[in-house]
């Protein structure tokens, strides 16, 4: 597979709806400690979708959407998963974690990071969570 543009990066890969919130968190610095800025957009995200959303008092983000109609009694599921990454770079590298967003390639059919970890070892649990909340065709109890 080719190298592709830091903007089209994701514009090939599928699920569409995961990897287009995958490249909100890239954009997003997220180290741990530091997570006002995700948990912020993600809070204002939650009300455009008509999702509960409340943060609180330890700082996590809870996200509840309603169970369909006729999975009013059905049993819940929670979903949850981790807002900061693990910010490893190469010595060589310059980037700053508390201001840089993650740079994503494309490389052999593999996603990377330019001289930084790709900041995916929970991303992509958000990244599902978020998919899920935004489907409005998936039949769920309350989520």
């Amino acid at each position: 597979m080719s190298d592709l543009l830091p903007d089209d990066v994701f514009s090939t890969l599928q699920p569409a709806a995961v990897w287009a919130h995958f490249a909100t968190l890239c954009a997003i610095p997220r180290h741990s400690k530091d997570e006002e800025r995700l948990r912020a957009h993600l809070l204002a995200w939650a009300g455009e979708k008509g999702l509960d959303a409340v943060v609180d008092a330890a700082g996590n983000l809870i996200i509840r959407k309603a169970a369909s109609a006729g999975r009013e009694t059905a049993p819940g599921v929670v979903l949850q998963a981790h807002l900061d990454m693990v910010c490893q770079k190469n010595a060589d590298s310059d980037h700053d974690f508390s201001r840089d967003p993650i740079a994503p390639a494309l490389r052999d059919g593999w996603l990377v990071a330019e001289k930084t970890t790709l900041g995916a070892e929970n991303g992509i649990g958000v990244e599902l969570i978020l998919a899920a909340l935004a489907d409005v065709n998936v039949v769920h109890g309350q989520l």
